[in-house]
């Protein structure tokens, strides 16, 4: 499906926790040698993950994305008071009732913003964008401010406490141990001249939904798998189904791209997206080497360190479980 591009940014901004874990000290944690005769090094080496940011007890969802949207308010030199809409989209969230953009709301002062949350997994973040793109469209909506905050390695830590017993399903479940905590958020406003996202293109394809699915435990905890090599595998095909129309669409040309940006959860589909593309690996920013796969905070928190220039042709390559993915074309 493809949506014409409305909006643009007028500013991002992330928060990160400061506390650092290591992969081999997860490994370590688990015994990935003595119990499934796995270097300490496996995630390192073949992932591509070392590190990842760890949320104090203290820290929920609502923290991350309120930090994140405070610098993104300044970047983009809007106050709170001028946002019409409010959208979390992150899975993390710290009750079920009501949405956690409420909360979000009231502590940043936008008291003239309409709220509610949106969850589509790691995706979550490019379809409030649509969203927010299509408010543009159809009503007065002039700033909306799109946040998230993942608290993902409470999942992490689950999954660590299960692995340390021999027979758990290592191939499954090791997937929980490449996500990392960060908040952040996008102040979008309309577009002007040039400028902006130029079109949108969403597809889906459900029948992949079992590859990646985790559930809270009637006993308590997580339940689950997070089947990595095959998700990126279908993830990147889907892609590739589509880049033609997206390319057509946009009347770009892989070489017109100046700046790739996708989701990210490890070093070898990452590249094998950048192949998907027709462009090179070092226009496309890397997160998960030292941040792990932070989910919904992925895109933004990459466009962020990018830091493009004015006039610059940027692709960016959304994904979810589920499966679902999109493709953005956006000039800056």
């Amino acid at each position: 499906m493809i949506i014409k591009g409305n909006c643009q940014i007028a500013g991002i901004g992330i928060y990160l926790p400061e506390q650092i874990v290591t992969s081999k000290e997860l490994m370590r944690e688990i015994k990935s040698e003595a119990n499934y005769g796995i270097s300490e090094s496996w995630l390192d080496d073949v992932v591509g993950i070392s590190n990842r940011r760890v949320a104090r007890r203290d820290e929920k969802p609502s923290h991350l994305a309120i930090k994140a949207a405070e610098e993104a308010l300044k970047n983009s030199g809007i106050t709170a008071s001028e946002i019409d809409v409010v959208i979390f989209c992150g899975i993390s969230r710290e009750w079920i009732e009501p949405a956690v953009a409420h909360k979000v709301q009231h502590e940043l002062g936008c008291t003239n913003a309409i709220c509610f949350d949106v969850s589509n997994a790691c995706h979550g973040f490019m379809n409030s964008i649509l969203i927010a793109n299509n408010l543009m469209q159809a009503s007065d909506a002039k700033y909306v401010l799109v946040v998230t905050g993942e608290v993902s390695t409470d999942i992490t830590f689950h999954y660590v406490d299960k692995l340390k017993v021999k027979d758990a399903s290592l191939k499954k479940e090791i997937g929980a141990l490449t996500l990392g905590d960060a908040g952040a958020a996008m102040v979008l406003q309309p577009r002007e001249g040039e400028s902006g996202f130029q079109l949108f293109n969403f597809a889906t394809n459900a029948k992949h939904t079992n590859l990646c699915k985790i559930s809270v435990a009637g006993t308590g905890g997580y339940e689950g798998q997070m089947l990595m090599s095959q998700i990126s595998s279908e993830i990147v095909q889907i892609h590739s189904n589509l880049i033609q129309s997206t390319y057509s669409a946009l009347d770009w040309k892989p070489e017109d791209i100046e700046l790739f940006v996708c989701h990210q959860v490890g070093e070898k589909p990452h590249l094998r997206m950048s192949k998907m593309a027709g462009v090179p690996a070092s226009i496309a920013p890397i997160s998960y080497k030292d941040y792990g796969n932070i989910t919904t905070a992925t895109i933004p928190f990459n466009l962020y360190q990018a830091n493009p220039k004015k006039g610059q042709k940027a692709l960016i390559g959304g994904t979810g479980s589920g499966l679902t993915i999109s493709q953005s074309g956006i000039i800056f």
